[in-house]
Formats: C-alpha cells, sequence, structure tokens
C-alpha cells in the first residue's frame, strides 16, 4: 500500500479544516444500482478502493491552521453500513448520516452506507470536504463497482493540493512537533436538522436542455442558475428587486488536466445576480456562463488561491479566520454541478442506472445546495437544507420546461407573471 507523505494542508484544504471547526462540512453522493452482491464483495471493494486513493486515508493532525496536516494512517478501514430494505427512501438515510459529523483527527474522514433491497441497491458515499469534492466520489464509486464486477484497478502515486498544482509551494513544518490535533474550539456538533429532496427530469427534457443551451451559447449550469434566480423569485416575489448570490464551486480538473486523484481540486466563487424584468432567460444564462468561464483559468485559480491564503498568514484567532470565511461566502444557493458523467455504467452482476448529488452541508444555516448529476441522458436534482422544500426544485423544473419549449427567448418578466398568476 501506497503511503502519502506527511505534508501541510493546502489553502483550499485549510478553508474547510476552519469551518468544519464550528460546522461540519461533509457531503455526500448516492448511487442507484441494478442488481445486487454479496455484502462481502462490497467489503472487498472498499478496502481495495481506499489503496487507490491516498485521501481515503489520511487524519488531520496538528494543533493550529499553520500547522495542520495530513497524516497517514495504515490501518483504518473506511466504516461500512449494510441495511437491509426497510421501506424507507435512501434520501431520510443520508439525511441521519449528515447530521453526524466525521471527526476529522480521526482516519479515514470517509464512510459509506450499502442499502440492500431485492434486485436492486443504492450505495452512499459521505466524505469530509477538506480531503475531496463531489467528482472524487463519483470517481471513487465507479471504482468500487469495477471491483466488484471483478476488475483491477491501479493504486494512485499523488496526492497533491491545488497550491502544488499551479506552482505555490506548501509552507514547511516540523511535523515532529505538529503531531496531537487539538481543536482551538469546540469540535463541530451534529446538525439537528438536515433535509434532503430529490427530483429526476424527463429524459425528454434533459435532452432539449442539453440542445438548447448549446444552441444558445450556454452551458446546462448557466440555464441552471438562471432557472434558480427566477424560482427563488417566483417563490417569494417581495423578493424580486433583492439580487440572489449563489455560491459556485468550479471544478479545476479540466483546467489544470488534473487526473483521477480523489482531493479537493474546486475553487468557489460567489457570485450574485438580479437581472432586469426586460431581460431574456437564454441571455441571462449565457451571461451566467460568461462569467463563471472567466474564473476557469489557471491565473485565476492561482490568484485565488494565493488571495486565500492571506487569511493564514496574519496570525489571526481560527474564531477570526472562521468569521471571515463565513461573512465572504454567504449565499442563497449553493450548485454543485458534476456535470455530464462520462463513466461505464455496466459493471456486471451490476448497472449503475443513477447518481444524486452532490448533497452538501455549509456553514451557512439558511442556505441550501442543489446538487446536479447527469448520466446516461439523465439529469438528477437534490436539495439538501436545514429545512429544503422540493417546491425549489419543481419551480426550477418548470421554468426549464418554458425555456426549452418556447422557440423564442422569453422575457424574465413572463416568467415572474406565471408566480402571481
Amino acid at each position: 500500500m501506497n503511503k502519502i507523505k506527511n505534508r501541510i494542508l493546502g489553502t483550499n484544504e485549510k478553508v474547510f479544516w476552519v469551518l468544519d471547526q464550528n460546522n461540519s462540512t461533509q457531503f455526500a453522493v448516492a448511487a442507484e444500482i441494478e442488481g445486487n452482491a454479496e455484502d462481502n464483495a462490497w467489503r472487498l471493494a472498499i478496502n481495495e478502493v481506499q489503496k487507490r486513493h491516498l485521501n481515503l486515508r489520511v487524519q488531520i493532525s496538528g494543533d493550529q491552521y499553520s500547522k495542520a496536516h495530513f497524516e497517514s494512517v495504515e490501518h483504518c478501514p473506511i466504516p461500512l453500513r449494510i441495511i437491509s430494505d426497510t421501506g424507507k427512501n435512501w434520501n431520510s438515510i443520508v439525511e441521519e448520516e449528515l447530521k453526524q459529523p466525521i471527526d476529522i483527527a480521526v482516519a479515514p474522514l470517509v464512510k459509506a452506507v450499502l442499502i440492500q433491497q431485492s434486485g436492486k441497491c443504492v450505495l452512499i458515499f459521505i466524505s469530509n470536504h477538506s480531503i475531496g469534492d463531489g467528482m472524487s466520489v463519483a470517481l471513487v464509486i465507479r471504482d468500487i463497482l469495477t471491483l466488484v464486477s471483478g476488475k483491477l484497478v491501479e493504486h494512485l502515486e499523488t496526492s497533491s493540493s491545488l497550491d502544488e498544482l499551479v506552482g505555490l509551494p506548501l509552507e514547511k513544518i516540523d511535523f515532529s512537533t505538529a503531531v496531537g490535533y487539538e481543536p482551538n474550539y469546540k469540535k463541530s456538533q451534529p446538525r439537528s436538522s438536515v433535509k434532503i429532496e430529490c427530483l429526476k427530469l424527463q429524459y425528454d427534457l434533459t435532452q432539449k436542455l442539453i440542445e438548447r443551451s448549446k444552441t444558445e451559447g450556454t452551458t446546462i449550469h448557466g440555464a441552471l442558475s438562471a432557472a434558480i434566480v427566477i424560482a427563488l423569485k417566483r417563490l417569494d416575489p417581495s423578493a424580486q428587486e433583492k439580487p440572489v448570490s449563489i455560491l459556485h464551486p468550479l471544478s479545476a480538473r479540466t483546467t489544470l488536466n488534473i487526473g483521477e486523484d480523489y482531493g479537493l481540486l474546486i475553487n468557489i466563487t460567489t457570485l450574485s445576480y438580479n437581472p432586469p424584468p426586460q431581460e431574456t432567460f437564454w441571455n441571462f444564462a449565457k451571461d451566467v456562463r460568461k462569467g463563471i468561464a472567466s474564473l476557469q483559468t489557471p491565473e485565476w485559480i492561482r490568484q485565488d488561491i494565493e488571495g486565500t491564503s492571506e487569511l493564514f498568514k496574519n496570525g489571526m484567532d481560527v474564531k477570526d479566520v472562521e468569521r471571515l470565511l463565513h461573512r465572504g461566502t454567504e449565499h442563497e444557493v449553493m450548485l454543485t454541478n458534476l456535470g455530464r458523467l462520462c463513466v461505464e455504467t455496466d459493471y456486471y452482476p451490476l448497472k449503475l442506472k443513477l447518481l444524486w448529488g452532490p448533497m452538501v452541508l455549509t456553514p451557512h444555516q439558511d442556505a441550501q445546495t442543489i446538487g446536479v448529476a447527469t448520466l446516461s441522458g439523465e439529469l438528477t436534482l437534490t436539495l439538501t437544507g436545514q429545512k429544503s422544500s422540493k417546491s425549489l426544485l419543481e419551480s426550477v423544473e418548470d421554468i426549464l420546461y418554458e425555456a426549452c419549449l418556447t422557440p423564442q427567448d422569453t422575457q424574465l418578466d413572463k416568467f415572474y407573471e406565471k408566480a402571481v398568476n
């Protein structure tokens, strides 16, 4: 088994380490699977996939953010809870799991749940955000299914931070004096409430959305962002004059040509939207796409990391850093989109049918997360929050249907009128 060398946390990893000490920053992805395999086959596959991905066997050690680092642990099996079909929806089980924080000082910083049902199953993988992102979990689910099907996966050698990948050096510390992690204040407490709603777009609507977005010079993410802004204003007409803040996790994998590492390979940015009523839907979606595309460059990623890293260089107390991070990431909705997943679906005797998530808890108690995944032409939406309501997802679906159905590009005031009438 490859052993990761102890290394100091990268900038974005430190961000989640700080946030986690007050509010758990974990997330989940769920896979609906056709077919069944023996419980032991799943256990062996998860054991093997842990050898492939180095971050699946680390804990965070160090007594302050200047010394916080990943420490490799050799024997730390990933917790796997196997549930026989109880009649519960899988999302209620994810709610239970996300309520309980993962202890970042004890390896591993992930866990899994398998729901065995007649002729089908659901695999749920939960991770702390300091070690990975949504695409990392999607890749791990693929690897687990590959192993269950009897095939092999290679072990990966590296686990670099984004800092290193854009050429920024990590600080040097004496790891012998940095062990014995003690949080600067209370550890994350269980969440009092987690609510998850889910909705799958019809195949035909997904195809129309893909085609129309391409024709209009935008992306599915741009169209979804536009629909979310309109939906929030529809559901609360009194807020139509207020801007809507959406937090976008932006993957660096394509931009930096990163492989399949399990790591935190995203930057986050919060953008505010308040389009005028005379704006058209697809022009709005196109503007969203342009704003995001301008941030998906190596130069922007490097500058963003350099700017954030200043928080950890002036000797501020962790509580003060946490308050600044909390203030700088305020949002109504996080939109986290795995995009169109180019993964196999056949893993005999299993078949991957749907992927749901990422279902993410943010430190902002009133914020909600919309997770998006598209597999085999079917787009899934999940809504995660303290008091999430499915009406937001249903409104987003209605708006996308209206936008794709109409040949012309409809002005936004027509969408708002439907909320009133």
